[in-house]
Parts: C-alpha cells; structure tokens; sequence
C-alpha cells in the first residue's frame, strides 16, 4: 500500500492498521480497497478510521459505511474525527464499533444538500441563448440556462428527502438516538465533539493516540503492539501555500449540482 509505514522487524505480528479518510469523499473506492485489504490480512486485529472530511458525494459515502460495517464483523473498527468529520465524514464514522472525536472537532452536519446556478438572465442580457431539444420533461431539470420549474423543484426536493431519510436511518440505527432527539440534531447543524457527546452521536472524547489505544484493548493486543499507519495525504494546493498548514482548508465548500453528503 503506497504510503503505509510500519517497521520492518514487525512484519507478520499481530497489530492494528490506520486508515486514513482525507479530504472530500467523491470517490470510495480507494479507501473500500484499504478496509478490504485491513478485513483480510489476518495479522491485523482491529482498524482505526483517521477522519479528516467535510463529506462528499452520497454514494460515495455509502459505499464506505458499507465496508467499514463490513470490516468491523469480522474485526473491531474505531473510528476517530480530527479536525472535521461532517455530513458524508460522519456517515461514514456510523459504520465503526466505536467513535472517538476531539473536544473541538466539527461533526455532525447530518443532511443532503444540492445546488444548481442559474445564469439564464445574465445571458439574457449580453444576448447569448440556448435551445434544448429533449426526451422528456425532466431531461435537461437543474439547467443553469432557464429557471428552475415548480414541478422540476419538486422533483428534485424528493430526491434529497429520500437520500436524507437514509442518512437519518442510519444515525437513528447505529446511534440509537430517539425520533425526538434526532429531529433537531439532523438539522445540518454542524456540532463540536463535545457537543456530539453528549448528543451520544459519538462514544468518547480523546485524541488520535487515545483511539488507538482503544482499538488496541478491543483487539487484545499489548500497548507496544504495532501500528501500521498511512501517511496523511497533504492537498498540493496546502502544500503550495503553505506547507505546515492543518485542517482548515478541508472547510472550503465544493462546488456542483450534485447530490451530496456534506457541509455548506
């Protein structure tokens, strides 16, 4: 695995693996990789899912709830947010035995959103004009070149209730937080670890190093057991700007009229 570090002289003991979930989520496949390959090698005991995202795309995010659940039957997984590990991050995070997170960490953000640019009365006024021919009705629904319809609008707003009522399944499933509770915490309000604590949206409060310490305990394994970690994947853009930044510019928001798990 491109990135893993582990010393040499431990090769084939038993320990537990990081796997890092970085940036936004547009794409699970690489990370479901990591967590199959964690479920299979039977030198490794337990997972720990290093969280570092403001969320992405739905299907994304589901796909690697799904391996995490997957990975956590046939070994423990716990999970724990750094910086931010919101909406889609969080999602995500629901698949573990365990959640760890930072007094300050941002979590939470349970919702969908989509977003979709309507340009058609600039182009009006400069005289530039667009002509569709379509299938259907619906074909060419979220176009930035006319405005969005009642019923297009209606459409669309089924689609996120349907995707936010999966989201809200699984935090009610694998939370165990009541209907009550939940109306006001799956608001898309954005929450610090703290405060997802005593909402019981996470287990623990503590630290990178304390959640491996756990993930060793549920494994069985001895404190100086080894760890494999990945090195943590540093955007080109930080590394450009500035070299020992950390954290904040996971929070700028992405762009696009997809459907998505992920903060504002």
């Amino acid at each position: 695995m491109v990135g893993r570090r582990f010393p040499s002289s431990s090769l084939g003991e038993d320990r537990i693996r990081v796997v890092r979930l970085d940036g936004a989520l547009m794409d699970g496949r690489k990370i479901v990789e990591r967590l199959d390959a964690a479920r299979a090698d039977s030198s490794v005991k337990a997972v720990v899912l290093r969280i570092e995202s403001p969320g992405g795309a739905v299907g994304a995010s589901q796909e690697v709830y799904e391996a995490v659940r997957a990975t956590d039957r046939v070994k423990p997984v716990v999970a724990t947010i750094g910086n931010i590990g919101a909406s889609g991050g969080y999602y995500a995070a629901l698949g573990a035995r365990r959640i760890w997170a930072n007094p300050g960490s941002l979590t939470g953000s349970i919702g969908v959103i989509t977003q979709f640019t309507d340009f058609h009365e600039l182009m009006d006024k400069i005289g530039v004009h667009s002509k569709t021919v379509k299938s259907a009705e619906f074909k060419d629904a979220g176009t930035p070149w006319r405005a969005m319809t009642d019923r297009e609008n209606a459409l669309f707003q089924q689609m996120v209730t349907d995707v936010y009522d999966q989201f809200r399944t699984a935090v009610a499933d694998r939370r165990k937080v009541d209907s009550a509770a939940l109306d006001t915490l799956a608001d898309g309000r954005v929450l610090t670890g703290r405060q997802a604590w005593r909402a019981g949206l996470v287990d623990s409060i503590g630290t990178f190093n304390d959640a491996k310490s756990e993930a060793l305990k549920l494994a069985g394994l001895p404190a100086d057991a080894p760890v494999d970690e990945e090195e943590p994947k540093v955007p080109l853009l930080r590394r450009l700007l500035d070299p020992e930044a950390e954290g904040f510019s996971k929070l700028l928001p992405l762009s696009g009229a997809r459907v998505e798990f992920r903060m504002p």
